[in-house]
């Protein structure tokens, strides 16, 4: 039963605005899997460093906790339809066609941005995984991105995409 306080609680973080990524990896039987991660946060420069939480009720738990390379996709403006599909269980495998390499890893193909990273570290707190990840490739493309705000999808452009200009 959800108490007042965690559904206060709820309402408070997502009264902060997100961008949205998906998060793939490649389980033991070589299919690849994403999941929709609002979680992303960088964490150091020196080394380059990022982090993301998993649920350890999600279905896919084993496989992304265990892996050791995966990929980060942010989603770029107009993507909902991606983010809804690897949000739920059951429509995480990747088809072939929708992912791309990038220093050996899979990322999506309409990611805005990709990183490929490698597992460094791993915390359980609470109800969740921390996974901290060294990115070993960045790739960037220009465009809109994807926000996440009060359980809804929108956008936000880029600075010089609003004033015109370019960088």
């Amino acid at each position: 039963m959800t108490s007042e306080l965690e559904k206060a609680y709820r309402n408070a973080m997502g009264a902060f605005t997100t961008g949205v990524t998906v998060v793939t990896a490649q389980g033991a039987n070589g299919a690849l899997s994403g999941m929709t991660v609002n979680s992303l946060t960088s964490v150091s420069l020196t080394p380059r460093l990022l982090l993301w939480c998993l649920g350890d009720r999600s279905a896919r738990y084993a496989e992304f906790a265990e892996a050791d390379e995966w990929g980060v996709s942010v989603l770029r403006a107009g993507a909902e339809a991606s983010a809804r599909r690897y949000s739920r269980a059951a429509t995480q495998d990747v088809a072939a066609d929708a992912a791309e390499m990038l220093a050996g890893v899979s990322v999506l193909r309409e990611g805005l941005a990709q990183l490929a990273c490698r597992t460094h570290d791993k915390i359980k707190v609470g109800d969740h995984l921390i996974i901290i990840g060294e990115v070993r490739d960045v790739r960037v493309r220009p465009g809109a991105g994807m926000t996440f705000f009060r359980g809804g999808y929108g956008e936000v452009a880029s600075p010089a995409d609003r004033l015109g200009s370019s960088d």
